[in-house]
């Protein structure tokens, strides 16, 4: 409960429970049994093969969603961070397992955890907390199938440099700025890439040197 009263004015202006009042939000925590979990670096919040019956809010910390390969080549599909949220494709359906593995990246991460059946059951009175909530979830679903769709543009261009330079550009269109940070160290983007990190550090330098780009390590400028 203290936790829930620490991040309360987080957790009030997240997606998930935006256009809600003071009332209407601890009502449904705690119809909701809401609570916080810690989780240290490397520990799994979901694990491929799981039936998902929760949502999970990140509140401090990151995640990265992967999937390993039948001979265990890991891909890191997204990171998530700070008011994401995971998994809701997969609780959104239910009895179907995750092809995912949802995993914290850092030693401090802190997420919040809903129980989904009480999300998506109108109460007895039909309140309006109930239709801001399913409304809202439908909007945070439709902005993770855009991010997918950059996903899979990113990855589909045929060489290493045209998946930097796709991924790069959406970067800097996202934010609105030709200068950006990127939330993956070498490894973790080689991974999101599904590229070789030796070959891609390559790709980056040869970008640098002719103009393209300017950066230190996960700072990021694009050039003109």
């Amino acid at each position: 409960m203290d936790r829930l009263i620490k991040y309360y004015n987080q957790i009030k202006n997240s997606p998930v429970f935006y256009g809600m009042n003071d009332e209407e939000l601890r009502g449904l925590l705690e119809c909701f049994q809401a609570r916080i979990r810690h989780y240290e670096k490397g520990e799994m919040v979901i694990r491929q093969g799981e039936i998902v019956s929760n949502i999970y809010l990140v509140l401090e910390g990151s995640v990265n969603i992967e999937k390993d390969s039948y001979w265990g080549r890991r891909i890191i599909i997204s990171r998530l961070s700070r008011n994401d949220n995971l998994a809701l494709s997969f609780v959104g359906s239910k009895n179907i397992e995750s092809s995912i593995d949802a995993v914290s990246v850092d030693n401090n991460t802190l997420i919040l955890i809903l129980g989904y059946e009480k999300c998506t059951s109108m109460c007895q009175n039909a309140c309006t907390r109930h239709k801001v909530l399913i409304n809202n979830l439908f909007q945070i679903l439709s902005k993770e199938n855009i991010e997918l769709i950059q996903k899979i543009e990113n990855v589909s261009q045929k060489t290493i440099r045209d998946k930097l330079l796709t991924f790069l550009s959406n970067e800097a269109m996202k934010r609105h700025s030709n200068k950006f940070e990127i939330p993956f160290n070498r490894q973790d983007l080689a991974d999101y890439l599904n590229v070789d990190r030796s070959a891609m550090s390559f790709e980056l330098s040869k970008l640098q040197k002719e103009g393209l780009i300017n950066y230190n390590k996960n700072r990021f400028e694009l050039l003109s």
